[in-house]
C-alpha cells in the first residue's frame, strides 16, 4: 500500500500554524469534555452529537496531560468553565485511585483490574497539574479549580509512584506486572508494549527517586526496549532519563539513535494512513528536538537533527491530512475522532510549536 499524501508541503508546517492546530485540538477537547469530568470518548467527524460508545481510563489521564501541557506551555488564560472542567476531569480518576491490600501506594482502577500503564499516565496529568498550579501563583488568570483528589497531591502522586515501583518483579530487573487484580494481585500474564515506558516517563516526570529510576532507565535502554515497537512512550523516557543525567551519555546516544533509526528507516507506519500511528512517531522525533536543545549536540549529531526535522514535518504534513476544526479522524478508512487520536497528533504539534517559541 502506497503511502498518503500530504495535505500540505512539509514546508509549510510553520511553528504558527503548528500552535494554531494545537490549540484547535486543545479548543475541541474542551468541547468534549463534560462538566462531570468525563469526556465524550469518541464522535463522528464533524458530529460531536454522534457519540460512539466506548470508554478507556489510560486515554482519559493522557488527554488530560496534553490539555494541561497545552495549557501551561502556550501560557493560556483560563475561563471558570475550562479551568473547572480540567479540575473535574482530574477528579475523575482521582475517584478511581484504591489502595490495593497486597501493594504499597494507590493505583487507577477499572473494571477491577489495575493497570501499570494508567498509573504512568496519571502521574503524568498530575505532573502537568502541580505545573499549572504553580504558575497560577503569579498569574491568577491561569488559576485552576482544586481538583478531587484521594490525598493532597504531592501524597497522591507518591502513592502512585510507590505502585509502580512496587510492580518490578522480584529478581527481574526492570521487568515489571502490567495488569493485577484489586482483590488478590492476580497477573493474568497480560502485556502491553507500552506500559514500561509511560510508568518509567510518569515516574521520572513525577519526581520518583533518581536511585529508583536511573538503574530501571539504564537496564530498559541497554536491552533496547520499545526499539521494535517505535515506542514513543520510551522515547518520552529516555530522553526524560537523559535530560536528569540517570544514565550515561554514551548510552543514551545509542539507544536513541537505534530508536530514530527505526522510526526513519521503517516508515511502514505511514502505509497505513491513520493518523494516529504516524503522531506516536512524531511524539517521539519532537522529543529527540526538545532534548537536543536542552544539550546542544549532546545525544545528537548534525545529520541526525537534520534527519528528524526532515521526517517529523514529513509527518505532520501527513497528519494534517485527516485534521479538520480541531479534530483528528481515524485514517482514510474511518471518520472516527476519538480522544487520544487528537492527544497525539495534537502533541506532535504542540510540541512543534514551542521548540521554536
Amino acid at each position: 500500500m502506497p503511502s498518503p499524501k500530504p495535505a500540505l508541503p512539509s514546508s509549510r508546517i510553520t511553528p504558527e500554524l503548528a500552535q494554531a492546530v494545537a490549540a484547535e485540538g486543545l479548543m475541541h477537547l474542551f468541547r468534549m469534555l463534560t462538566p462531570e469530568g468525563r469526556f465524550i470518548y469518541a464522535h463522528a467527524e464533524g458530529d460531536p452529537e454522534a457519540v460512539l460508545p466506548g470508554y478507556n481510563m489510560l486515554r482519559h489521564c493522557g488527554t488530560l496531560w496534553f490539555m494541561l501541557s497545552a495549557v501551561n506551555a502556550l501560557n493560556l488564560p483560563l475561563l471558570k468553565t475550562e479551568s473547572r472542567a480540567l479540575a473535574a476531569g482530574i477528579g475523575y480518576a482521582g475517584a478511581r485511585m484504591k489502595r490495593p491490600g497486597w501493594a504499597p501506594g494507590l493505583a487507577i482502577v477499572t473494571n477491577g483490574q489495575i493497570k501499570l500503564g494508567g498509573v504512568g499516565l496519571a502521574l503524568l496529568m498530575l505532573s502537568e497539574y502541580r505545573v499549572a498550579r504553580d504558575q497560577a501563583k503569579a498569574q491568577p488568570a491561569r488559576a485552576l479549580a482544586k481538583a478531587p483528589l484521594p490525598a493532597a497531591l504531592a501524597e497522591t502522586m507518591a502513592g502512585l509512584g510507590d505502585y509502580a515501583l512496587s510492580q518490578e518483579r522480584p529478581g527481574q530487573v526492570a521487568d515489571f506486572h502490567h495488569k493485577r487484580a484489586l482483590t488478590d494481585g492476580e497477573d493474568n500474564g497480560f502485556h502491553s508494549d507500552y506500559y514500561t515506558g509511560e510508568a518509567l516517563f510518569g515516574l521520572i516526570a513525577g519526581g520518583a527517586d533518581p536511585a529508583r529510576t536511573a538503574p530501571l532507565a539504564e537496564a530498559l535502554m541497554q536491552r533496547g526496549y520499545g526499539i521494535d515497537v517505535q515506542s514513543h512512550w520510551m522515547a518520552y523516557a529516555a530522553c526524560a532519563a537523559c535530560d536528569h543525567s540517570l544514565v550515561p551519555d554514551d548510552l543514551g546516544r545509542r539507544y536513541l539513535g537505534q530508536l530514530l533509526s527505526a522510526i526513519t528507516t521503517d516508515t511502514a507506519y505511514r502505509e497505513r494512513c491513520e493518523s494516529t500511528p504516524i503522531a506516536c512517531r512524531s511524539e517521539a522525533l519532537v522529543r529527540f528536538l526538545w532534548l537536543d536543545r536542552r544539550h546542544p549536540a549532546r545525544f545528537f549529531t548534525a545529520d541526525q537533527r537534520a534527519l528528524i526535522r526532515e521526517t517529523l514535518t514529513d509527518n505532520l504534513a501527513l497528519q494534517l491530512r485527516w485534521f479538520q476544526r480541531g479534530q483528528f479522524r481515524k485514517g482514510d478508512a474511518s471518520d472516527k475522532v476519538q480522544i487520544d487520536y487528537i492527544q497525539h497528533n495534537a502533541m506532535a504539534f504542540l510540541g512543534w510549536a514551542m521548540l521554536h517559541a
